[in-house]
């Protein structure tokens, strides 16, 4: 049973990431399943304000990840094994793609983040009956969506300047000027690192992270849908029985 204090939240303790805001969820979720509802002033302000800083700390360290790994590790990668030069090809099942195999290792473990996010959001959706549970998980996917698309429409235009600057002739050879004034191999290394990988790899990542935040927004919303659809069946089903 709940105490006072519990029934209308006052003994709230803020989540500390998203995991912990999913084992909160659930608990409510098995509390007013078995009878026991919260009242309708429990989800304060206070409430809705804490699970969207989760939201948005989990976003912002998903989309960090995916930024530093997937452009600047592929790009490490890249340069380290001098791909720009004489690039590896590697067979992917039937396909055969460009890139050595650490290359694209890193590239697919920059998702790792956002995977992880997106599949806990799913498995919260699947709480998604109820007062309190509804409010905490929209809470939680409506901040989570406009943080992706704010930050992925951010980084596309960042990404794009910076493309446009390396387009340029004149940046290429003081550039290159530069880096040979250190040492004259490497300058020649970095030209054609630009010219034959980054510019292409910044193009990519502009819309590769538009396509990944809309993936990892849309996936929980729908998930909702579904598992309404799932249980709605599934009740069908056990009434026929029956």
């Amino acid at each position: 049973m709940h105490t006072q204090d519990d029934t209308y939240g006052l003994n709230f303790t803020p989540p500390r990431n998203l995991v912990v805001a999913h084992s909160m969820i659930q608990q409510w979720y098995v509390s007013e399943s078995s009878g026991q509802p919260f009242a309708k002033e429990f989800f304060t302000l206070e409430h809705i304000m804490q699970f969207s800083m989760v939201a948005i700390k989990s976003s912002l360290l998903d989309s960090l990840i995916w930024l530093f790994i997937y452009v600047l590790g592929g790009a490490a990668v890249y340069f380290l094994q001098e791909n720009y030069l004489t690039e590896q090809v590697t067979q992917l099942f039937f396909w055969q793609v460009h890139g050595s195999p650490l290359f694209w290792f890193t590239k697919l473990a920059s998702f790792m983040g956002l995977l992880f996010s997106s599949v806990l959001c799913v498995m919260m959706a699947r709480y998604y009956t109820g007062t309190v549970t509804k409010k905490a998980i929209n809470s939680v996917f409506v901040t989570r969506a406009i943080f992706l698309i704010c930050f992925s429409l951010v980084a596309f235009l960042i990404l794009g300047v910076i493309f446009q600057a390396l387009s340029n002739e004149t940046a290429l050879n003081n550039i290159y000027k530069y880096f040979s004034q250190m040492n004259p191999a490497l300058g020649t290394k970095v030209y054609y690192f630009i010219v034959n990988y980054f510019r292409r790899a910044l193009f990519e990542s502009g819309i590769v992270v538009i396509v990944a935040s809309i993936f990892s927004v849309f996936i929980p919303f729908l998930s909702i849908a579904f598992f309404k659809v799932y249980k709605r069946k599934k009740t069908d089903l056990g009434i026929q029985v029956e």
